[in-house]
């Protein structure tokens, strides 16, 4: 299926059963991916070739880079819930982005590491407002068309990534790093102004909370004094945190601690169905923190074993190590619209898998990806190159897993969430993510290649280390099954579910 195609299917659901406002979000999100994933797909390679860090130093810079990102998310999930609201927290998010892309294009380190810092600050107060917002569009949590609307959602979220892999490497070659960087600014003014455009479609939804301080003129400025102040002191600590990157852990793990605390609290405080729903909801938070664990891999470990050991050509068309993570995006964009139907038609059918077994599923799929790649490099490795059809193969197994949890999980969130806690609750979600991202800069030390390593000892290095990701996010998808049945009753008490 072609990017368009599935652009035409997307919309074509959202005319035909799906809120307007999705169309608008969907739109928004494309862009504002298209942004963020130029410079995912560039930083692992400008880290290593443009900045001529070492292996080790790379993987725990952007681990801890890919944490803060979304350890912000959760403050900026509160923010919006608390004052905000979901609309303002994506415009100043997005402005915020801008001027992040606009740091990175200026060729200096000390200002690399100023745009990390102010990108993670605006992924924090955008990235999972959107994505709530579109939980108020939906008649109530047991709205049928949910999980359908979010994985037709997901897809835009992956026609963005689709794209830049296909062209970054000429655009490298023409125009240095920094042509890569200037994309993303060009691509997120364009979200910016889909959003202003079109925020009426939104219908009220993410409007500003009524208890909010922004409602009382008096208040309201001596809160955006204060709000800019704090996010400038923000910006300024993560500058100095990303300088030790490998102390970074030990940060996400105190604030990971501190909100799970902090939503526990939350849970004990809600009555009866309400706090065991919410407790379901953490717990498969924190069941797709293994999933998440070994997706790091793909921008980081499997990037670069695509540009040492894998085959640069591939059916007589070249192709570098940024082409691809091309492939992920386009196997989801290919299932998006399939699963979104399947999970309509089970749901008509009273037939649906529960979301425990979606995760536990998706988990499994992830596995697999690295088995096949364990395979490949132990044994079909011609000459120390291993054929990209291996990479290929490895990337469909885990975007069909990648499918099934991650746009499934947004969805969950925000249906068994309650109403006033869906801003953090969908911070906690990307909090795990932090965690798994700052775990998943670790992991992939075991694949650290030094620089006076041959082929072969590089193609030995990734092959173990393929096959070690492999038996330990397999056993973590046996755990997931394990758990399913009682996830499933904390849900729907009163129901049974595969």
């Amino acid at each position: 299926m072609s990017c368009t195609q599935g652009c035409k299917m997307g919309m074509a659901s959202f005319k035909d059963k799906q809120p307007q406002g999705l169309r608008l979000l969907y739109a928004t999100e494309l862009t504002e991916r298209i942004a963020f994933y130029t410079l995912q797909t560039l930083l692992i390679l400008y880290m290593s070739e443009g900045l001529n860090l070492s292996d080790d130093r790379a993987y725990l810079l952007f681990g801890a880079y890919s944490a803060l990102l979304y350890l912000t998310a959760v403050v900026g999930g509160y923010l919006a819930d608390r004052f905000l609201g979901f609309q303002k927290a994506i415009l100043f998010g997005g402005w915020l982005f801008v001027l992040s892309y606009l740091l990175l294009v200026i060729p200096d380190q000390h200002f690399f590491y100023l745009g990390l810092s102010v990108n993670i600050v605006a992924n924090g107060l955008f990235k999972p407002n959107v994505t709530s917002i579109l939980g108020e569009l939906y008649e109530g949590p047991e709205d049928p068309r949910r999980d359908a609307g979010y994985t037709l959602f997901y897809m835009g979220i992956n026609i963005g990534s689709l794209l830049p892999p296909l062209f970054l490497g000429g655009l490298i070659l023409w125009f240095n790093w920094q042509g890569g960087f200037s994309l993303a600014v060009l691509a997120m003014l364009v979200a910016m102004w889909i959003f202003l455009k079109g925020r009426g479609q939104l219908k009220g939804a993410g409007g500003i909370p009524l208890a909010s301080l922004y409602h009382h003129r008096g208040k309201k400025r001596v809160f955006l004094i204060l709000f800019f102040s704090v996010i400038t002191l923000v910006i300024f600590f993560l500058y100095l945190l990303l300088h030790f990157a490998a102390e970074v852990d030990l940060f996400v793990g105190v604030v990971s601690i501190l909100f799970i605390l902090m939503v526990l609290y939350l849970v004990f405080k809600e009555k009866g169905r309400e706090r065991v729903r919410m407790g379901a909801a953490l717990l498969l938070t924190i069941i797709s923190t293994a999933f998440w664990t070994f997706y790091a891999q793909q921008p980081t470990s499997l990037v670069l074993f695509a540009k040492r050991n894998m085959r640069k050509e591939l059916l007589g068309i070249p192709l570098d190590a940024e082409a691809t993570l091309f492939f992920s995006p386009f196997f989801i964009i290919l299932f998006c619209p399939l699963l979104s139907k399947l999970w309509l038609y089970l749901q008509h059918r009273r037939r649906d898998w529960s979301t425990p077994i979606k995760f536990a599923f998706g988990i499994l799929l992830m596995a697999l990806g690295f088995l096949i790649l364990g395979i490949g490099t132990r044994f079909f490795g011609k000459e120390a190159l291993l054929s990209p059809w291996w990479m290929i193969f490895c990337f469909a197994f885990q975007a069909l897993g990648e499918v099934l949890l991650s746009p499934i999980g947004l969805s969950m969130i925000t249906a068994l969430s309650p109403h006033a806690h869906i801003g953090l609750m969908m911070g906690v979600w990307f909090l795990a993510q932090a965690s798994a991202f700052a775990l998943g800069g670790k992991l992939a030390t075991f694949s650290t290649v030094l620089p006076r390593f041959t082929l072969e000892e590089s193609l030995a290095v990734y092959s173990r280390a393929f096959l070690l990701f492999f038996w330990i996010c397999f056993f973590f998808a046996v755990v997931a099954f394990l758990l399913a049945p009682l996830l499933n009753r904390m849900i729907h008490p009163k129901k049974t579910a595969l």
